[in-house]
């Protein structure tokens, strides 16, 4: 990864931190009122965003595109089971976080297309 401060990737893997830290926090407090978190469901999501974060700075178009699946399955998932469980700041948040996540890679790999075809490809 570059160290350029500007350089994209830095956005999807500080989003891909955040939502990291709050699904580990998750596991490891109830933090929502009425709603038990705390296990390994939390941890492993959260783990999983770890190894996002991880992904990102490999640059691999397969990496970012299993990302981006990723994120978006959970926050599928999240949107699913909202009929049966509450709707709160701290899941919409995270759910924010993912969307940034996986956008920034959608636009990374759009950006990259987009070189390609203008310079000859």
């Amino acid at each position: 990864m570059t160290s350029s401060p500007t350089d994209p990737r830095w956005l999807a893997v500080a989003a891909g931190a955040v939502a990291a830290a709050i699904h580990l926090a998750l596991a490891f407090t109830d933090l929502i009122p009425g709603y038990s978190t705390q296990g390994w469901v939390f941890a492993a999501m959260g783990l999983g965003y770890l190894g996002c974060v991880a992904g990102v700075m490999l640059r691999r178009d397969v990496v970012d595109d299993l990302i981006v699946l990723y994120a978006a399955g959970l926050i599928l998932a999240y949107a699913a089971s909202r009929s049966e469980l509450p709707v709160e700041p701290i899941g919409l948040t995270s759910k924010a976080a993912e969307a940034v996540l996986a956008v920034t890679l959608i636009a990374l790999r759009l950006m990259r297309r987009g070189r390609a075809h203008a310079g000859g490809g």
